[in-house]
């Protein structure tokens, strides 16, 4: 459980940072990307620089179909979530 809730604070962190530095629509993309694109760096780190431990097949890609999904899900709503905080704050 402690790698989901790390998955979901730094993609919220990312989400944020991308609010906080860009605007419109470059900045919705982003916040979904960044969150899905450096959970697949970690997962491919994990597949073929880490010494094998044994076990089944290799199941990064359905890991980054559900957990890449969820991680973009949550950027992009903690990019809308800041954004509507930060027009009420003004």
């Amino acid at each position: 459980m402690e790698i989901w809730f790390a998955l979901i604070v730094l993609s919220a962190m990312a989400g944020v940072a991308c609010a906080g530095i860009l605007r419109g629509r470059i900045g919705l993309v982003c916040s979904g990307a960044v969150p899905w694109v450096g959970l697949l760096g970690w997962l491919l780190y994990n597949e073929y620089f880490v010494p094998y431990r044994g076990g089944g097949a290799s199941m990064w890609p359905v890991a980054q179909l559900f957990a890449g999904s969820v991680a973009a899900l949550v950027g992009v709503v903690s990019y809308k979530v800041f954004k509507r905080l930060l027009k009420e704050g003004a």
